[in-house]
């Protein structure tokens, strides 16, 4: 039986979030939720679902990763998957709920990762381009980065739609 000490405080981080944020955001107000203070931004409700749209991209990054032999991803134009996915017209506790869902699921995924495939560290990445703190193009980075690097990305979220909430994770230190 493999160590999974390492890779469960994965899938514990985001169990916890998970149970420190959802009930907050279910009890917000849908209207609030999709008030624009500017049409040309995302109102919460969108960025919600940016975070939903967020996990699919990187499940199948988590996915393929040990497969394809490299950390090399698409991006994905965030702004239209959100317009496409139509989230400011959908019910508030039906985007929390698929969040939720998606993010339970990744901690699993997260577990199932070969621990010594997590930590390989590898210059051939494109987190530079991809992620939301990039290290140096060519830099030694790990899938277990990119890892942390979406539960910061979804902690960032977490933040601008409920003030209130504690980040789990610590700051950005720069370390890949």
């Amino acid at each position: 039986m493999r160590d999974k000490s390492n890779i469960m405080s994965y899938q514990q981080t985001l169990v916890h979030i998970l149970e420190a944020s959802v009930p907050q955001l279910l009890a917000q107000s849908p209207e609030e939720m999709q008030h624009k203070t500017d049409p040309s931004r995302w109102s919460k409700q969108e960025i919600m679902g940016h975070l939903v749209d967020s996990a699919y991209n990187n499940h199948q990054r988590f996915i393929r990763a040990e497969a394809q032999g490299n950390l090399i991803f698409n991006g994905y134009d965030q702004v239209d998957w959100v317009k496409r996915n139509a989230y400011q017209d959908r019910e508030w506790t039906a985007i929390v709920k698929l969040w939720e869902a998606s993010n339970r699921h990744l901690g699993h995924v997260t577990a199932s990762i070969d621990p010594g495939f997590l930590e390989n560290k590898t210059s051939d990445h494109n987190f530079h381009i991809i992620g939301m703190n990039r290290p140096e193009g060519g830099s030694l980075s790990s899938l277990s980065y990119l890892i942390w690097d979406y539960i910061f990305h979804l902690e960032h979220h977490l933040v601008q739609l409920l003030p209130n909430y504690e980040r789990i994770l610590p700051p950005f230190e720069g370390t890949t």
